[in-house]
């Protein structure tokens, strides 16, 4: 296996204020690369990229808004344009709306909020900066997928709908990307500890995963390791999805 390393790369990552999105923009800056850190949370965010030091590009925005995604784009194209995306932004809608009620009682806000924040801020993020790894022969796009897309949920529909549409989008950008060296992989996590309630959901491994075993699994796919992977959804999930499946 080849040593994994960035030197002179530009990476995106979303959600980069805090969870897997910070922990992947930190590997990714102590293995040579440059990092626009994008997060609606802009305190935080100065904060986190601060720490970091030059190397870390902080630009804060709302992933629902697409003219965010294009300026971010340009900031990357003055750094001699992206070599990879790794769309982390995203969240349980019932839980970061404040709203754990029942689907058929959901406002329309918290409905638009899952599906705009988890479906479209990937799409928006993809389509502005694709082009710069179209015209570069080169790039990697990775989506943050969930278990939830295939487990579904009756509170937060949104967000395992809008996952599950992620395992299906990477396909596209796979096929898109393919002719012009640009692969596009989805990686769904099972429980992690970004919060500590997701030490409590149950796993064959018997626990929820440490951040960095996700971060390993981003980096490997953005490596050229992966360079024969594209356009398939990689399950990190310790098991849990068979957990629940039937044998006959």
């Amino acid at each position: 296996m080849k040593e994994i390393a960035f030197h002179s790369k530009v990476a995106v990552v979303t959600g980069a204020a805090s969870g897997m999105g910070l922990h992947t923009s930190k590997e990714f800056i102590r293995l040579g690369a440059s990092v626009l850190m994008c997060d609606v949370n802009a305190e935080r965010l100065e904060e986190e990229a601060r720490a970091l030091g030059d190397a870390a590009i902080p630009l804060a925005g709302d992933v629902r808004d697409f003219k965010y995604a294009l300026s971010v784009a340009e900031e990357a194209k003055k750094r001699g344009g992206a070599d990879f995306l790794v769309a982390c932004a995203g969240g349980y809608e019932a839980r970061c709306c404040n709203s754990m009620v029942p689907f058929y009682e959901q406002p329309i806000e918290v409905i638009d909020w899952g599906i705009d924040v988890n479906l479209k801020g990937p799409v928006y993020f993809s389509r502005a900066l694709m082009p710069q790894m179209v015209a570069k022969k080169s790039g990697v796009i990775v989506l943050l997928g969930s278990v939830t897309g295939f487990e579904g949920d009756g509170v937060g529909a949104m967000y395992g709908t809008a996952k599950s549409g992620l395992f299906n989008f990477v396909k596209g950008l796979a096929m898109a990307g393919a002719p012009h060296g640009v692969r596009a992989v989805c990686v769904s996590p099972g429980p992690v500890l970004t919060r500590a309630a997701m030490s409590g959901m149950p796993t064959l491994l018997g626990r929820a995963a440490e951040i960095r075993e996700l971060v390993d699994v981003i980096l490997f796919m953005c490596s050229e390791n992966a360079s024969f992977i594209t356009g398939t959804n990689h399950v990190v999930d310790g098991g849990r999805l068979c957990m629940y499946q039937k044998t006959y």
